[in-house]
């Protein structure tokens, strides 16, 4: 089944991502490695076939193709908790969780740039599809995951061409010029200093430039400021230099994400200053905030104005990602028939190799050769209509059907996937055939409806034990919740979604 797990601030704090995405470009090695452990432990199958991991300044996202969702949920929690060093009890407090039907629906408004802090931006497309690749070449992908993230790509193609939103494909760093530009009352003359040289540096480059910026220099807390000046045409700062880089510079775009380079002794003596805080681990110390003179715009602050949610366009381009999810429902639904389509296949043509060379011991080679055309002609011909009626048959709902009726039939037994619209029991309720788990043996699946926190999607049974104290295997209470809220810098969940939580 499909199944994913996310984490984005449109239900967490920044400051709680920031610590969820620590470690997260190790986070697909972790997840094989606890998967492999699981299986040695155990001797039980693994349980996740394929993973994807999209980590950006706004969302961690784990996307899957697993057999067993409980288990699976599991797996990347602990895996999350070792990446980022947050407490096991903790981390299940962030995700929200989701299999099959609404998961496309998310990824796909995800890579349109329709849940981004920046309604419509454009990164987050280049930033799935490099999560893909990143996955693809370490061989994590399957043909489902891969048929989920092409559809998305396609979707987000066809949503910056016919339904432009908000940033109308626009980078954040442009957003965030922009607010700069509106708060300086212009760039002209102006200078620029950029702390980082990844691809927000760049980003943010191109546009200072292409507003006639010219006075820019780069600055980097890793040391790569050299190289990057060099390619890019632009002046370098040292680590000596940079206090009185910041006295004249009129604008700062801190994005190196490298954690806490900018502190405020280093502005005491800045006029007016506009810097754009734009790394999800802040390059800032918060007390620059409250300087006097000094302008912060942080990731938070380019939320683009309500009008921009009420964009009639937004209203076709939801109708895009719905014309992909089905798309991509359908395209499931046949590969269901593939197996049964390739069995009758090798049905046929073993039986026409069979006579064929029966054939060739009664006849010339010559005369055995024509008649090999022709048989091999017909048997595509006659194989097309079938092919053609079990592919209409899928894409209307009836996989199951043909199956059952091409067993029936023919007498191949095809082991069958599974739909989109619901749950097999026999392979998602957390039990092994070997008897593995077998806790939850017993416990009926039950799919969550739509996404759900991430704790209440798995059973107890299935939790580490000990989880929430030395003799502790529980569900989560409210004072488990407001528990865990008061460890402060372990994990800044927002009070309100705890609140919420503990009330419900």
């Amino acid at each position: 089944m499909l199944a994913a797990l996310r984490a984005s601030h449109e239900h967490l704090d920044l400051e709680v991502l920031d610590a969820l995405t620590r470690g997260a470009d190790t986070l697909g090695e972790v997840l094989d490695t606890l998967q492999a452990e699981r299986t040695a432990a155990t001797g039980a199958a693994p349980v996740i076939a394929g993973q994807v991991v999209v980590s950006t300044c706004n969302r961690l996202e784990i996307y899957l193709d697993t057999d067993r969702f409980h288990e699976s949920v599991d797996l990347v929690l602990d895996a999350v908790s070792r990446t980022s060093g947050l407490d096991r009890e903790v981390v299940p407090l962030c995700f929200e969780a989701a299999m099959d039907g609404p998961v496309p629906t998310h990824l796909y408004e995800v890579t349109s740039g329709l849940r981004s802090l920046v309604l419509g931006e454009a990164e987050i497309a280049g930033q799935v599809r490099q999560a893909f690749e990143t996955a693809r070449r370490a061989g994590r992908t399957t043909s489902m995951l891969h048929d989920l993230f092409q559809h998305g790509f396609r979707c987000a193609k066809s949503v910056a061409t016919r339904a432009p939103v908000g940033a109308a494909g626009r980078s954040g760093a442009a957003v965030a010029v922009d607010r700069a530009e509106a708060v300086l009352g212009g760039l002209t003359g102006r200078s620029a200093l950029i702390v980082g040289t990844g691809a927000y540096a760049r980003l943010g480059l191109a546009e200072l430039v292409r507003r006639g910026v010219k006075d820019i220099h780069v600055f980097s807390p890793s040391g790569r400021a050299t190289g990057f000046a060099e390619r890019h045409g632009v002046g370098m700062v040292g680590p000596t230099e940079l206090e009185a880089a910041l006295r004249e510079t009129d604008l700062v775009l801190a994005c190196s994400g490298r954690g806490t380079s900018l502190f405020p002794e280093l502005f005491l003596e800045a006029g007016p200053t506009v810097v754009l805080d734009l790394a999800l681990h802040s390059d800032l110390h918060p007390l620059v905030r409250h300087l006097k003179g000094i302008t912060v715009v942080g990731l938070a602050d380019l939320k683009l104005d309500t009008a921009a949610h009420e964009d009639p366009a937004l209203h076709t381009a939801r109708g895009i990602v719905a014309e992909n999810v089905e798309a991509f429902r359908m395209q499931q639904e046949v590969r269901r028939i593939d197996p049964a389509m390739a069995a009758l296949r090798r049905e046929v043509f073993d039986a026409a190799d069979g006579e064929i060379d029966r054939l060739r011991h009664d006849v010339s080679a010559e005369t055995a050769d024509q008649l090999e055309r022709s048989i091999r002609r017909i048997l595509a011909k006659v194989m097309h209509q079938p092919a053609e009626r079990a592919r209409h048959l899928a894409e209307t709902g009836y996989a199951d059907a043909y199956v059952e009726a091409f067993h029936t039939i023919f007498g191949i037994d095809i082991s069958q996937g599974r739909s989109l619209e619901g749950a097999d029991e026999a392979g998602a309720d957390g039990a092994s055939a070997d008897g593995a788990d077998g806790a939850a043996a017993s416990e009926p699946f039950v799919p969550p409806a739509g996404w759900m926190r991430a704790d209440r999607t798995v059973p107890p049974s299935l939790r580490v034990p000990g989880a929430l104290g030395p003799e502790e295997d529980a569900e989560l209470t409210a004072a488990d919740v407001a528990r865990l809220a008061l460890r402060g810098a372990r994990c800044p969940v927002r009070a309100g979604v705890d609140a919420e939580h503990a009330r419900s």
